[in-house]
């Protein structure tokens, strides 16, 4: 259902970065088979937020393995997905909460969380930069993605008791 409903969105949003249809395939099916091997524990709003960054994830990992030019790592950077109003709103909504929740984070998981997603460097290149140990790093990011995921499930909580 999830691979039904979504597809079309994501693989539209790898395409228009990519330009490339097998290779645009190849990255959302990658996309699909990882999370039916790990699914993660996403609820409704932020399924497509998850899957458009997951999709900037492969995409990052694409270019990477290919070298492609800084002018199509700077448009990935730039690029919205694309989909409908209603996936937009939602989308458009469920980042501003990421971000708020991002800004409530302690300032060296903060630091290491945006330079993890962000700026896409690896957690030796991250451990490096800040002189902190590749342990230390994935704690810093395992802490943030667990207090990203409370804060947006306490926040889903309060919206569906509103309803």
């Amino acid at each position: 259902m999830l691979y039904q409903r979504h597809f079309d969105s994501v693989f539209g949003y790898v395409y228009k970065v990519m330009q490339d249809r097998e290779t645009s395939e190849d990255v959302v099916q990658n996309i699909f088979i990882s999370i039916w091997k790990k699914p993660p524990n996403l609820s409704h709003p932020t399924v497509l937020f998850y899957l458009i960054g997951a999709a900037r994830n492969q995409i990052a990992k694409e270019i990477r393995k290919n070298k492609w030019s800084k002018e199509q790592l700077d448009f990935i950077k730039n690029t919205k997905g694309i989909c409908s109003t209603d996936e937009y709103l939602e989308e458009r909504e469920t980042r501003k909460l990421l971000e708020s929740g991002i800004q409530k984070l302690p300032a060296k998981c903060r630091n290491v969380f945006t330079l993890s997603r962000f700026s896409y460097l690896s957690n030796k290149q991250i451990s490096e930069k800040l002189g902190i140990s590749v342990f230390t790093v994935e704690n810093h990011i395992k802490r943030a993605l667990y207090l990203l995921r409370q804060s947006l499930e306490f926040i889903v909580i309060c919206l569906v008791s509103w309803c």
